[in-house]
């Protein structure tokens, strides 16, 4: 199920969070369970993904270890679990949605994943915008439990943000694995996925600064884009080090990188929710 890498579904928050409306005891209550759907529907995949992998998996010198690749879960157990994760999941965002649209995000997210692990990993370009796609459907499913709408730029910077990312795991399959682990490195080049990992890594900070000038009118937000510059600094040289350049993984096992996330936010917590501080110690 790989419960750590539910810290991706943290992103079905943002809308709320730049909203001003995370104080509010009924969006609290319906984020929990858009992230309790999102959570079940990433360990469903994750399942699908190592059943479809399992031979692949047995050749990687991390993967191998996996339940399925391994031999500690047999397959028939792993499709149990997966009947018994989608069934939570689909009540769940019912109860949480009502029948309408927005129920669907879910299962337009297990729909891409799914062509994604039986067929599209293996297409160069498709694989790394399908993976992104899920980082854009959990904004997009905050946006539609909370009701609390966001901008263009903000859904720029999280999109190129996921591009790093996944450019940034791909390069490090390909340098550690070569074509081992993953049929679709055979077509990108280190040169290729190296500059597309700066070209995103770039972006962000572009869509971030724009984003943060225009994100109230104090225009107090700019601040956090040198810290953010920081932490895109310490991930690259934490990732020339991490064979695998999982996100999760760099992140989680990075302590500095993590103290710079925490006093990122609390930074902006601070300027979002408390601005009459910040006032106060402007004029002193």
């Amino acid at each position: 199920m790989r419960v750590k890498h539910w810290i991706k579904n943290i992103l079905i928050i943002v809308p709320a969070f730049f909203g001003k409306t995370l104080t509010d005891y009924y969006t609290l209550i319906n984020l929990f369970f858009g992230f309790l759907v999102f959570s079940l529907c990433s360990s469903a995949i994750y399942i699908i993904n190592d059943i479809s992998d399992i031979e692949s998996d047995r050749n990687h010198p991390v993967k191998c270890q996996r339940p399925l690749a391994s031999g500690a879960v047999s397959k028939t157990e792993a499709i149990i679990l997966l009947i018994v994760l989608l069934t939570a999941a689909a009540v769940i965002d019912v109860l949480l949605c009502g029948i309408n649209i927005h129920c669907l995000i879910p299962l337009l997210y297990l729909f891409i994943n799914l062509l994604y692990s039986l067929s599209l990993k293996n297409r160069p370009v498709i694989d790394i915008v399908l993976l992104v796609s899920g980082f854009f459907l959990r904004v997009l499913y905050g946006s539609a439990v909370t009701g609390v709408r966001i901008s263009g730029l903000l859904y720029l910077t999280v999109i190129s943000l996921s591009m790093f990312f996944a450019y940034g795991k791909r390069r490090n399959e390909k340098k550690s694995c070569g074509t081992s682990s993953r049929k679709v490195l055979q077509y990108y080049s280190e040169q290729y996925l190296n500059s597309n990992l700066y070209i995103y890594m770039g972006l962000f900070i572009v869509f971030y600064s724009i984003w943060s000038l225009n994100a109230d009118e104090s225009g107090v937000l700019i601040c956090t884009v040198p810290l953010g510059m920081v932490m895109m600094m310490r991930y690259v040289y934490t990732l020339e080090v991490d064979e695998h350049g999982n996100p999760v993984d760099v992140i989680l096992h990075d302590k500095i990188l993590l103290l710079l996330g925490a006093i990122y936010a609390a930074v902006i917590t601070v300027l979002i929710y408390f601005p009459e501080v910040v006032h106060e110690c402007l004029r002193l």
